[in-house]
């Protein structure tokens, strides 16, 4: 009953922003304390697990002691305005090129806090949000942006920018992010809110550091506030014209900072108007990952690889996407590390086939629609020989008995999505 009692509210609220763009909501914080509307946002936070933030309270201690009780709390410091958010948690992430991505962990009162008013903010934005933006928006998935790039190539869009923003979620400048939501939210006690977790700062060690600039990755909100800003980005884009087929017929295709511009005409004079609307936003992009491409030569997004050619068999250019090297190679790393020499040091051979069956059916799925066939043998074959390998290394120590191998490859056989070659090289 709660749930449609707040589905019920985001729709009422996602009307009336579709109703009237130029519409700034007021009366928004005294949902945010409502008990349906708590729940919900405690029901998310919990479904998304993660770690405790510097309080160091997790997720099964609140529901060992109590959430109903949890959740009076803190609707009762909403109400009488004396809830303070807490500093997030710095974490690191190794990144593939050697750098490290931060992460910011927020308290689980604060992730629930975030939640409940993402709940509010999320349907009057989305009403006004262009079609062309795809990441974390409901209803929305990188297959769909996937697709649309598809599309753009097979309409011989195929000069391509290839673009990545410089650290955009540590960059976006926090009075400017306000204000962009201050464009569709007039309630001063949800935009005071907003600021306080902008500059609640980070904990890194034993100091306390406050960034003039960001939105850090890790809270429930800053997907949300990050989309809003870009927003910017995609109007400024869809100002230009550039997309009319009687102007530059180049098409925007973004997923959160990571987008690619398609034309058919001259992609460097897209480039500079590109470069002009991010400098107006005061952000910048990467040069290491920003290029200028044609599909012939092939380009990397959300983890594919895109190639635009002739075919001779079907006697026209022809669209190919694929898992791209980058996503092989980490697929692999993965799994060599699930079967490396200290996999049954920490549990069976049954629990690595297991681990790594877990970990490529869900690669597999997400690549599956595509022209993925070659990729998946790959990636399943060295599967398949790593943990040959580790039986190997452990059978003469009477670990692993010999029908466990069939055993692991029949896992391996039912976790890959399609069938092609798939009998040849799984055969024993």
């Amino acid at each position: 009953m709660g749930l449609d009692k707040v589905s019920e509210l985001q729709e009422a609220l996602y009307r009336a922003a579709k109703a009237d763009v130029d519409r700034r909501f007021h009366a928004l914080y005294d949902k945010t304390c409502r008990a349906d509307v708590l729940t919900e946002a405690w029901a998310r936070v919990r479904a998304n697990g993660g770690a405790a933030g510097v309080d160091g309270t997790t997720i099964r201690e609140i529901e060992e002691e109590s959430v109903p009780r949890f959740l009076e709390g803190l609707a009762r410091e909403l109400r009488e305005r004396t809830y303070r958010p807490s500093p997030l948690r710095r974490v690191w992430i190794p990144k593939p090129n050697g750098k490290k991505r931060g992460l910011g962990i927020p308290t689980v009162k604060d992730r629930v806090a975030q939640t409940a008013v993402k709940l509010l903010l999320e349907p009057i934005f989305e009403a006004d949000f262009e079609p062309f933006s795809f990441g974390f928006r409901p209803g929305r998935s990188a297959h769909d942006a996937v697709a649309e790039v598809v599309k753009w190539l097979n309409f011989g869009c195929e000069s391509v920018v290839d673009a990545d923003i410089s650290g955009c979620f540590d960059n976006i400048p926090k009075d400017r992010l306000v204000k962009a939501v201050a464009r569709g939210v007039s309630d001063g006690a949800v935009l005071k809110l907003i600021r306080q977790w902008l500059n609640a700062g980070l904990v890194e060690g034993e100091s306390l550091q406050n960034p003039v600039r960001g939105t850090p990755q890790g809270s429930p909100l800053s997907p949300l506030l990050a989309n809003i800003y870009l927003d910017q980005l995609d109007k400024g884009w869809k100002r230009t014209g550039l997309a009319w087929r009687g102007s530059a017929d180049a098409h925007l295709v973004r997923y959160a900072d990571d987008f690619v511009i398609l034309t058919k005409h001259d992609i460097r004079g897209v480039k500079v108007t590109l470069d002009s609307i991010m400098r107006d936003l005061g952000l910048t992009l990467s040069p290491e990952k920003t290029r200028i491409v044609e599909a012939e030569e092939g380009f990397d997004f959300l983890g594919f690889h895109f190639l635009r050619r002739f075919s001779q068999a079907k006697g026209k250019r022809v669209t190919w996407w694929f898992p791209s090297a980058k996503s092989k190679r980490k697929i692999r790393e993965r799994v060599h590390a699930l079967t490396d020499t200290r996999a049954l040091a920490r549990g069976t051979f049954s629990d690595a086939t297991l681990a790594v069956v877990d970990s490529l059916r869900g690669w597999g799925e997400y690549f599956r629609h595509s022209n993925a066939s070659a990729a998946l043998d790959h990636v399943w074959l060295y599967a398949f020989d790593r943990l040959a390998w580790l039986y190997r290394r452990y059978r003469t120590r009477g670990r692993v008995r010999r029908k466990t191998v069939g055993w692991a490859r029949d896992l391996l056989r039912a976790a890959r999505p399609t069938t092609s070659a798939y009998g040849r090289i799984m055969a024993p």
